[in-house]
């Protein structure tokens, strides 16, 4: 039985290195370019920069990679050893399915802890530290928010467009000064626009070359006949205000980036349970991260025995199956996600039904297979 379980545990953490490496590496990436794209494009922050914001980002990806990575590797396990008759032949030698899972649970439960503290403590530090240097990045480097063929809606009460941006300059620039209902007021049209950073007195400063401006009537904005044709001008300056800009860049510490006892303490310090505000958004975040951490105890469970069940060893399946699996799982936590405002729907509970779905899915599972 020893060689049987350190056969077992050796390719598990083998395969289980492979596929969370490979997920983490492909999540890390498509993160990197929802949110890094056009700052590494255009070149506006340093390599270590970059290379820092990218570290930053894979201990939050791998609160959803380590169960995944670790689910893929047993059902490749489980699936190639069900094949190639394996579980047959040592079920005949009198070797139960339950004694062959022993080390794959003991196993799942050390990802379990490892996956405990990433969710608890690393990351939510991680996601805070991403977010602290991003906000850092784009409020010392405010050219990064023009970007060419893309409107620029960052700033309160205007909105601009520019075909074509180099460096400091923009080509062929539209702006247009909104309301409160981003109803249009002003708008102004340039050839050509330079791009001057002022963040000492939080603005940035255009100087509009070959501009023409229109106006709006304020009370019937949308009536066309009121247009008024404005000025034109060879040079036209242009103040941005980057306040309320900066003020909503600033990273502040919410329930999301707070780990597991700073949301504990945050619970018994505003009394929460004396019902002085609503408590379930944030007893639905402190349950969600402990019911993560079982996910991989969880996936380890209905993996094994339905792999067994498939028969089948091929990468492609057992990817195909892991992702089944996961958006099930995933399903269920997004359904009391959004109820986490309806404390009478009590979604603090609803985020551990798919752990005890699979979980009771699992053990019917290895029951059933165990009785073959």
């Amino acid at each position: 039985m020893r060689t049987i379980y350190k056969f077992l545990f050796l390719e598990l953490f083998k395969n289980s290195l492979i596929t969370t490496s490979i997920l983490t590496f492909f999540l890390v990436i498509a993160n990197a370019f929802r949110d890094l794209s056009d700052l590494l494009v255009n070149n506006e922050v340093p390599l270590w920069i970059s290379v820092k914001l990218l570290v930053s980002l894979i201990p939050f990806v791998l609160t959803f990679t380590l169960p995944w990575g670790l689910l893929v590797a047993v059902i490749l396990l489980f699936g190639k050893m069900s094949q190639d008759r394996e579980l047959t032949a040592l079920k005949s030698a009198g070797i139960s399915l339950g004694a062959i899972m022993a080390p794959v649970i003991w196993f799942a439960l050390l990802y379990s802890v490892l996956s405990f503290a990433i969710n608890a403590y690393i990351g939510p530090k991680s996601r805070h530290a991403f977010k602290e240097i991003f906000s850092d990045v784009m409020l010392h480097n405010p050219l990064s928010f023009f970007k060419s063929n893309k409107t620029i809606d960052q700033f309160d009460g205007f909105r601009l467009y520019a075909t074509n941006r180099i460096g400091a300059r923009l080509e062929d620039v539209y702006i247009w000064e909104t309301d409160a209902d981003l109803r249009p007021l002003r708008s102004i049209r340039a050839s050509e626009a330079e791009i001057e950073p002022d963040l000492a007195h939080q603005r940035i400063l255009l100087t509009l070359w070959n501009a023409r401006q229109e106006e709006r009537n304020v009370s019937d904005p949308q009536n066309v006949k009121l247009v008024m044709p404005g000025s034109r001008a060879t040079q036209l300056p242009y103040e941005i205000s980057l306040a309320q800009l900066f003020d909503r860049l600033t990273v502040r510490k919410s329930i999301g980036l707070s780990t597991l006892d700073e949301i504990g303490r945050s619970i018994v310090a505003a009394d929460l349970f004396g019902f002085t505000s609503n408590p379930t958004p944030v007893l639905t975040e402190f349950q969600k991260r402990l019911a993560f951490s079982l996910s991989c105890f969880t996936f380890v469970l209905v993996g094994a025995p339905l792999a067994i069940q498939v028969q089948r060893k091929e990468t492609s399946i057992g990817v195909a199956l892991s992702l089944l699996i996961v958006l099930s799982y995933y399903v269920i936590v997004l359904l009391a996600e959004a109820l986490k405002a309806k404390t009478n729907l009590f979604p603090e509970l609803i985020i551990w039904l798919p752990n005890i779905i699979f979980q009771s899915l699992g053990f019917w599972l290895i029951w059933r297979v165990n009785r073959r």
